[in-house]
């Protein structure tokens, strides 16, 4: 089996495999710990189940930081089987606004001024957006992880994935922990 459609069936078959197990009920999983995923693939399957009202090919990922996930996603892209395409920009953490062909924003930084000035920027418009920690969402980031005991969780702020317009796939939402704004 090629390497791409085997890395590209673990995102899937982990997102599906989990929804299995939300399905039943078990408040851990359906509080969107998805057992044993790097923070990279976490941030690929994201991308992966999400749709963008126009949606650019390839899908370029701009990361602003220097928090590690840059070195993990270059290792991983060229194995992410996603029909789109995928390309990654490295950005400098203090990056205002990225450049305007970023389909997606990914800090990796503990800079929280400059988390708030892209945040800013970017709100409203149709870049997924994913950051560490809750407070990320609170400052309108779509989808904020959380690393801790072998795992990477993830939570959604509903209400910045509907003002981007973007759609993300149900069932990454259910194993995802809302959080609204306010």
């Amino acid at each position: 089996m090629p390497v791409a459609r085997h890395v590209g069936g673990c995102l899937l078959g982990a997102v599906l495999a989990l929804g299995a197990w939300s399905a039943r009920g078990d408040e851990t999983l359906a509080a969107g710990e998805p057992a044993g995923l790097a923070p990279a693939e976490v941030v690929l399957a994201i991308v992966r189940y999400t749709r963008w009202p126009a949606e650019p090919r390839p899908l370029l990922l701009c990361l602003a930081g220097d928090g590690g996930l840059a070195e993990a996603l270059r290792r991983l892209l060229p194995e992410a089987a996603d029909p789109r395409g995928l390309a990654l920009r490295e950005l400098p953490a203090d990056t205002g606004e990225p450049p305007a062909d970023c389909a997606a924003w990914i800090h990796d930084s503990e800079r929280p001024a400059a988390r708030l000035v892209t945040l800013h920027a970017l709100a409203g418009r149709p870049v997924l957006t994913i950051g560490w920690t809750h407070a990320f969402c609170r400052d309108g980031g779509m989808f904020c992880l959380e690393q801790g005991a072998g795992r990477t969780r993830f939570e959604v702020n509903l209400d910045a994935v509907e003002r981007g317009r973007l759609r993300v796939h149900p069932q990454v939402l259910r194993l995802a922990r809302a959080r609204s704004r306010g």
